[in-house]
Parts: C-alpha cells; structure tokens; sequence
C-alpha cells in the first residue's frame, strides 16, 4: 500500500517490489519552508488514520536527516517531523524511518534545491547562492533501491539516515551544475552559514551486508546528474 500521490510515492507505485505487509506513507508537508498549521495537522490526522489501520503491517514513513542537528528544531517543518516520528513509535514497534537529505529526481521544474539550481542556470535566472551553506544529496532512485532492500532484509523499528557520504557546499553544487549545462550561473552571494553532520555508519553497514552497490562519494552527484541531464535532452 502506498499513501502519496508525490514524487516519491509515484516511484514506489511505478517500480518498487515490496513486501505486502509493508506501508509506505509518502504524504503530506514536503516543503521545507512550509509553515501553515493547518498543513501540518492535515498530515497528522491522515497518518494517524493509516497507524489505527495498519493490521500488524510494518510502516515506512519519510523524515528529514537535518533532524540530525537540534538547531532545527526551531523551524516548524522540522520540528513537525519529529513529532511525526514521535507519533509513529509510540504508536507501532513496526516502522521504518528514513531520514532523507535533498533528493532530485527527474529533471522537471520544481522548487527543491538541485532542480531549482539546475532550471535557474538553465534559463538564466538569478537567484541567491548561500556561500557557506551545505547539503547532502541522494538521487530517488537511490532512495527505492535502499528502502526496498532494507524493509526485505532488515527487522523493522529503524530510524535511519540515507544519504550520500559526502557533503556539498552550495556552490559546489552549481559549478558541477554549470559543468554539465556549459552555462554560468547568475548569482547574487549571501554569507549564510547553515550545515549539519549526520551519522551514516548503520548505513554504511547495512550497504555492505546487502551487497549495494550505490558508488557513493564525491563524484556522485556529477555522475547522478549527468545521467539526468542526458535524460532531459531525450524527451
């Protein structure tokens, strides 16, 4: 069963092959800037409905790894994700939850972070570039081929990180973008420090016992996009 009609609910109703006593809960508040209330306890009520008919079923739910540093706490989306999680475990001994960095996917147009880099420098738009700030990064499909693996191999009752080991600065991640497009970005710099550690050793295991091979690393980004980008010229 899949809750969502999202980005990646689409992916795990189109390819995933999944366990039948397994609920991925792939709705709600994706925006991270989102602060509206109401938002928020729309996505609660419906999580609360799908936990109350779960039948003994394992359920998969999708957080944030900037949960990794309490200073985020302090932005509502965050803070919202926690709960969500708090919810969840009070609720069932049986859940995955899969804190994820920045996904890209597909290269349509859409506010999250790669996509928005990539259609501004694209078109030429200016945009403002957080010098000092930092993200990890993980490529959806990715993201179907760790959480497939995990909830078929692994006892449930995880919170667990998915990310990329390595972690970009942002204008990093534009100079690979302007590599790939052969375009300079327009960019208006602002000296904003925002970053977090996150801990990857429960998946850097998990990785080697299943035999993953996700050639994670410093070039995983370029390779991710440049396969991306080859994609978007076809259609």
């Amino acid at each position: 069963m899949i809750v969502g009609n999202g980005q990646l609910a689409r992916i795990f109703k189109n390819d995933a092959e999944l366990p039948n006593d397994v609920v991925i809960f792939a709705s709600g508040v994706s925006n991270s800037n989102c602060t509206d209330p109401n938002e928020f306890v729309k996505e609660e009520e419906l999580l609360q409905k799908i936990l109350e008919e779960l039948n003994g079923k394992s359920i998969v739910y999708f957080s944030s790894c900037a949960l990794s540093d309490i200073k985020y706490l302090d932005i509502p989306y965050y803070a919202h994700k926690l709960h969500m999680e708090s919810i969840i475990k009070k609720q069932t001994e049986k859940f995955y939850i899969f804190r994820l960095p920045q996904v890209f996917g597909k290269l349509k147009e859409h506010s999250t972070l790669i996509n928005f880099i990539y259609f501004s420098i694209l078109y030429g738009r200016e945009f403002k570039l957080y010098v000092n700030s930092y993200r990890y990064v993980i490529d959806i499909d990715d993201v179907l081929t760790l959480v497939t693996n995990i909830v078929s191999n692994v006892t449930p009752g995880l919170v667990i990180n998915l990310a990329n080991s390595y972690k970009y600065g942002l204008p990093e991640i534009v100079r690979e973008i302007e590599f790939i497009l052969n375009k300079k970005a327009k960019t208006i710099f602002v000296d904003k420090n925002d970053s977090y550690n996150i801990n990857l050793s429960d998946l850097n295991e998990i990785v080697l016992k299943l035999n993953l091979n996700l050639n994670f690393g410093r070039d995983y980004l370029t390779e991710r996009l440049q396969k991306r980008h080859g994609d978007f010229n076809i259609i």
